[in-house]
């Protein structure tokens, strides 16, 4: 997509004047107006709750290459269709017997984090994973993941980063981004999920030296930021997300597998500066970039899924966490 400069780059300056992750999602709620994923009154919706103004959201649009009126053939079905049935063979349904689950509260300094967490049903101690959702808050989909690492051997803790706000059920669907994005955000979630890590090291089921990260999309960069700041991550695995504080990749002290679709460019350019800080991090890294898939390839709800992308990185995920945890 490339970005209008406008007269005098106003334009361009509202851009630049958002933050990295809320740059992302412009472009991210852009191109799936373009594919006719999200209806124009949604997109607008979204841009102008993260922008804060009429004048300011219509500017951030033309930055994005978005003409002032839409055509009849832009006018999209219902925001982000998607068949909302798990198409992925790991899917593991809810109250299936092999796992054990629970909905818990976790204290993050002062605030009340819902978390689902979900553990293998046998006597045992089993390396742990953290999950980050998406930019829309959570959903079963993301249950259904940790249930899928929870049959794999691990213990697993999902959080509803929308928690502060009442959960993401009680957030409209076009006001979960800009709440998610709002400033200071970016470092709270790090704090909630260094309160998962501290309530998985002290879980009776976990080993405490043994624990990853993995997320997608807006939870791929929650996955990075918490990788900079919490040396107890073993390995962290982050899904399609640019890092909010890629000047603090050479703090990271876990393995990072980084997930990438081939036809994502918005993301894929971050990976250059990924690869540098990795490397001056010293860490065990591998950047993977999956041949045919767009972004949001894993999610099986969404029409964006890749089957073969996603089971090679399903794959990939467990043999990377394998290996750099001890599993």
């Amino acid at each position: 997509m490339v970005a209008n400069d406008g007269a005098n780059g106003r334009d361009q300056s509202v851009l630049d004047r958002l933050d990295v992750t809320q740059r992302y999602l412009a472009t991210e709620f852009a191109e799936g107006y373009e594919d006719g994923l999200l209806p124009r009154r949604d997109l607008v919706e979204r841009v102008l709750r993260m922008t804060g103004g009429i004048g300011s959201a219509a500017s951030l649009l033309l930055a994005l290459g978005i003409p002032a009126r839409a055509s009849h053939a832009q006018a999209g079905p219902p925001a982000y269709a998607a068949s909302g049935q798990p198409q992925s063979p790991f899917s593991v349904p809810e109250g299936d017997p092999g796992v054990v689950a629970a909905d818990v509260m976790l204290d993050s300094n002062g605030a009340e984090i819902r978390a689902y967490v979900v553990r293998p049903n046998a006597d045992s101690r089993y390396p742990a994973v953290a999950i980050c959702h998406e930019n829309a808050g959570t959903a079963e989909h993301f249950r259904d993941v940790a249930r899928r690492f929870a049959k794999a051997g691990y213990v697993a803790i999902h959080l509803d980063l929308l928690s502060r706000e009442g959960g993401t059920e009680a957030v409209p669907a076009n006001e979960r981004a800009a709440a998610l994005t709002a400033p200071g955000k970016a470092d709270l979630f790090v704090q909630d999920f260094r309160a998962a890590i501290a309530y998985l090291s002290a879980h009776e089921s976990v080993r405490p030296d043994a624990i990853a990260m993995t997320g997608y999309c807006f939870g791929g960069s929650v996955s990075w930021n918490v990788a900079c700041r919490e040396p107890a991550l073993a390995a962290v695995a982050p899904f399609y997300g640019p890092p909010a504080f890629p000047d603090e990749l050479a703090n990271v002290r876990a393995a990072a597998l980084g997930v990438y679709g081939e036809n994502d460019a918005r993301v894929n350019a971050s990976i250059p500066s990924v690869e540098a800080g990795l490397a001056k991090a010293g860490v065990a890294h591998r950047l993977v970039t999956y041949p045919g898939a767009s972004h949001a390839f894993f999610n099986d709800t969404r029409p964006s899924y890749h089957a073969e992308a996603s089971l090679q990185a399903w794959h990939d995920t467990l043999e990377w966490f394998g290996t750099h945890l001890g599993a």
